[in-house]
């Protein structure tokens, strides 16, 4: 299956509608369940951006009066008569008859101590107004918005200390293979770290993801059976290896027996191929390649925005850009091909004029971007426009 076909599937996935209440200070990354109504406007008063002198704009030509100083969160009433102001800090309500500052640098008086107003202060300068960002009863978020610092900050600016947002998927990760042993563990020279697991695992982070690690799967169809079922609790699983057609690759042998329907079989993009997804009811099954590289690309392109659409995510697709490429490749054009590279300054260079092996962890440590070819496609040619997702 082609990659675009890939994420047309994922728009085509149900979303969890899961929710749960947090307090601000934990909802970082989450998207929200339900639209938030301003309850406040926004400033809440009229008030002064700078320190200066509040005052009539009518009275620009005449000597005024200071009367005395209005602090930052003085909560008494001020009100200025013809040839009038006030001192005013920064956040200071505005006192009745004013609507104008003189900000503090450009302050002069005259023998008598009365402020001299530049002729070339402009009306209503320094003034926020009240309601001009916020109007109490508008629209503050939408449901489905992802709650970055500033929405944050929206929130806390209207008093909301808690918020209704939709729960994350529950993910469980495994490895596969007699051949891998863990990180911790002593391992001999004719096997392999598990460096898989934890790369996902990463990727996931990196998106704002939380998943749980299950251990390494036996090539045993009885074990593998058994570890599938004991994660009934969860909503999506990720395994790599056993996803090519090896004669000890047992996965899809055992999903068609628990009655998971494949999804996709394999990704048309060299070295993602060996890349399957399955499908029982809301929950999902990745299979991923075993080969590092070609694992960590097929998390990149599959896993991650399908994780992001079940989790209710709008943008769920990786981020593009069009740059220009620097150098020049040749590939086969019977296939679609990932090449590897950084993006930097609106151009993209293949790392390692995208030599590699799908066993290769190196190469892809060191860039930033992929490029994925279309079918029938042979070359890049130096500074042709091209079309890069970003991997980090």
């Amino acid at each position: 299956m082609r990659v675009d076909e890939i994420f047309e599937l994922a728009k085509d996935l149900e979303p969890l509608n899961r929710s749960e209440i947090l307090p601000i200070s934990q909802a970082t990354g989450k998207i929200l369940a339900s639209d938030i109504i301003a309850s406040r406007s926004l400033p809440a008063f009229d008030n002064s951006a700078l320190d200066g002198y509040a005052f009539a704009y009518a009275d620009i030509d005449s000597p005024l009066k200071i009367k005395g100083v209005i602090l930052a969160g003085d909560k008494n009433s001020y009100e200025i008569s013809k040839n009038e102001c006030y001192k005013i800090m920064t956040g200071a309500a505005f006192p009745k008859g004013s609507d104008s500052v003189v900000m503090i640098e450009n302050e002069s008086f005259d023998e008598s101590g009365n402020l001299i107003v530049p002729p070339d202060t402009p009306k209503n300068n320094a003034r926020k107004i009240k309601g001009e960002e916020i109007e109490a009863g508008e629209l503050l978020l939408a449901k489905g918005s992802r709650l970055t610092p500033a929405n944050i900050m929206l929130l806390a600016a209207q008093g909301i200390s808690y918020i209704n947002t939709f729960k994350n998927p529950r993910i469980a990760v495994f490895s596969s293979g007699n051949e891998i042993n863990e990180p911790w563990s002593e391992c001999d020279k004719l096997s392999i770290y598990n460096a898989n697991s934890f790369g996902i695992i990463s990727a996931l982070s990196q998106n704002g993801f939380k998943s749980e690690y299950k251990g390494i799967l036996k090539d045993e169809i009885s074990y593998i059976k058994e570890a599938i079922n004991s994660c009934s609790d969860y909503d999506i699983i990720i395994t790599s290896g056993g996803a090519s057609k090896g004669e000890a690759d047992y996965m899809s042998e055992v999903l068609n027996s628990l009655d998971f329907k494949p999804l996709f079989s394999s990704i048309d993009a060299r070295p993602a191929k060996p890349t399957k997804c399955y499908k029982n009811g809301n929950k999902l099954i990745f299979v991923l390649p075993g080969n590092p590289m070609s694992c960590l690309l097929a998390t990149y392109i599959t896993v991650i925005p399908f994780v992001k659409r079940v989790a209710n995510w709008s943008d769920y697709l990786p981020k593009t850009q069009i740059v220009k490429f620097k150098g020049s490749l040749k590939f086969k054009a019977s296939r679609a091909n990932i090449v590897i590279g950084t993006a930097n300054n609106g151009e993209f260079r293949a790392t390692n004029d995208n030599i590699y092996s799908p066993s290769m962890i190196r190469p892809i440590s060191l860039s930033n971007s992929i490029y994925i070819s279309n079918i029938g496609q042979s070359e890049i040619c130096d500074n042709q426009e091209i079309k890069i997702y970003k991997i980090s």
